[in-house]
């Protein structure tokens, strides 16, 4: 049996992470719309992810997180691993590292050359500023007025100064603004936060909504499939609370649920690679092939160094923690950090159009891998190095044709010799740069980092044992202006009507860059694609 919410909705968004709150927040603003929002997590009463140090307990736990487990990646010599993705208001943005990031301004320009026609920076930068409000102030490329809080570290540990020092010894000058009009270089971490609390996407974009009474959250709520009458997108079906319930949608239903699980509804709902549907007994509604297909994900190496001085490492005790919530109080301190402090973009190779390769330096590093990774018990911070723009394509698939079933994804992330090549230039200049005199004196072992001396052979095997994803999955529902792209650049699904997508499943390449920024600017962009006058 069948219950029906209490009247229909102009518009039923599903999922409510980053791009689905920014998008269903705007769409909410629209006189008379009546927005429904579907979310398969709940808010948890004590809200402790607002503590951005929360994340060592909000990752892996079922509460926030999915716990999807990749399949084996041959590219990696058959490894599996957790890909954490948020679960419940916020989504992803409710247990990220909340480092803002938007993106190398040439790579929206490659979205553009790819067919993605009005997604070039030109057309996307006002959508960047519309959405935030930088603590730098308005500019012409940074944003002082919009429901998101983006801003500097409130804490910093002395070996960051000396890392962006030693970058630049190593040739990666310094960038006061990676948001700014160049992205290249290397700077402090900008933060989605606001007085040192998490600023997710649910608390800047829809919360406000729902106070007005102008949008409504269905929390608990997991879709099971989209229901289409004579071709048209008519609504959703889900089931809350052991129940099948079903949102009706005047105007538009908008898929908002990431690059693994919006392609995962979609084929559950009869729109992906026909053959694939049938044998699974899912009736076909439209033929799209490429749903699931392209996924790309930044691969990337976690190296550990052991210092010689106190890290944020020494800090995980009951002292250590309840002197770190004494400050979060006050909005400062490490409790109130992103999990990263410096990101620098780097060029490795003669020309490009943007940064090929991001590095991280977090002021904590882990020892171990898998289910026996932990904090180290002596002073360590770790550098990340990854690829920008991988070529390397991995996919999702369905398991069967039971919703609660967690999709399959199949990640191929060093595929491409162009990315084993690509992140062996990372690893190098993140060699470079530790080496630098401003940071070399600082360092008394090197751990988890591979011998790229050893050999190509060797140095190659290495790599692949080491690497993994970065947690920035994208492009599963690839946006173009050919047939065979799943949307076309006004976010509509093609083959059926009434039906969009909007979150990074979109993204026809990657960016330079973490994910959340981009996935809002889609989401907001999205509402006015979405929301035109019909």
């Amino acid at each position: 049996m069948i219950s029906h919410e209490n009247g229909d909705f102009d518009f039923v968004v599903v999922g409510a992470g980053a791009s689905g709150c920014a998008v269903a927040g705007r769409l909410a603003a629209i006189p008379g719309a009546r927005v429904a929002v579907l979310e398969a997590g709940r808010a948890g009463r004590l809200r402790i992810e607002a503590i951005p140090a929360a994340t060592i307990y909000t990752n892996g736990h079922p509460f926030y997180d999915w716990k999807l487990v990749s399949q084996p990646d041959p590219s990696r010599l058959d490894r599996t691993e957790d890909w954490p993705r948020g679960r419940g208001p916020g989504g992803s943005t409710r247990i990220n590292g909340m480092i803002y990031v938007r993106g190398a301004p040439g790579d929206f320009d490659a979205w553009r050359d790819l067919g993605a026609e009005g997604w070039s920076y030109r057309d996307v930068l006002p959508y960047f500023r519309r959405i935030e409000t930088s603590a730098d102030g308005e500019s012409q490329v940074r944003g002082a007025s919009g429901p998101l809080s983006v801003s500097p570290l409130p804490f910093i540990h002395d070996l960051t100064p000396r890392f962006i020092a030693a970058a630049g010894e190593a040739g990666l000058p310094f960038n006061p603004d990676i948001n700014g009009e160049c992205q290249d270089g290397i700077g402090y971490v900008q933060a989605s936060a606001r007085n040192g609390r998490r600023h997710d996407s649910f608390t800047a974009f829809l919360k406000p909504a729902i106070a007005r009474g102008a949008a409504k959250i269905l929390d608990g709520a997991r879709a099971r499939r989209v229901i289409f009458g004579n071709g048209r997108a008519t609504g959703v079906e889900f089931e809350q609370d052991g129940m099948i319930r079903m949102a009706r949608a005047r105007r538009g239903v908008i898929l908002s649920g990431g690059a693994i699980h919006t392609p995962q509804l979609l084929m559950l709902s009869g729109i992906g690679p026909a053959a694939r549907l049938r044998e699974l007994g899912i009736a076909v509604v439209a033929d799209a092939p490429e749903v699931g297909c392209n996924l790309m994900e930044h691969a990337g190496i976690w190296m550990g160094l052991k210092v010689n001085v106190p890290t944020l490492n020494q800090q995980v005790n009951l002292p250590g923690m309840a002197r770190a919530m004494f400050r979060w109080l006050a909005g400062k301190g490490p409790a109130a950090n992103p999990t990263a402090q410096a990101v620098g973009f780097a060029r490795t190779t003669a020309g490009l159009q943007s940064p090929d390769i991001q590095l991280h330096l977090t002021p904590f590093g882990h020892i171990g891998r898998g289910s026996d990774r932990k904090l180290a018990p002596f002073p360590m911070v770790s550098v990340v190095a990854s690829v920008n723009h991988p070529r390397s394509k991995g996919r999702i698939d369905l398991a069967s044709d039971d919703p609660a079933d967690a999709p399959l994804i199949f990640p191929r992330l060093l595929d491409a010799p162009e990315d084993m090549a690509t992140l062996r230039r990372g690893i190098e200049l993140c060699g470079r740069i530790v080496d630098a005199p401003a940071f070399r004196d600082f360092v008394e072992e090197r751990i988890g980092w591979p011998d790229l001396n050893a050999g190509d052979a060797e140095a190659e095997q290495q790599i692949r044992s080491l690497a993994g994803p970065i947690y920035h999955p994208v492009g599963t529902c690839r946006m173009g202006s050919d047939p065979a792209s799943v949307v076309d650049p006004g976010l509509r699904v093609r083959g059926v009507e009434g039906l969009f997508v909007a979150d990074t499943s979109i993204m026809p390449r990657h960016i330079s860059g973490n994910t959340q920024a981009v996935a809002m600017m889609i989401g907001d962009r999205a509402a006015d694609l979405i929301g035109m006058p019909v």
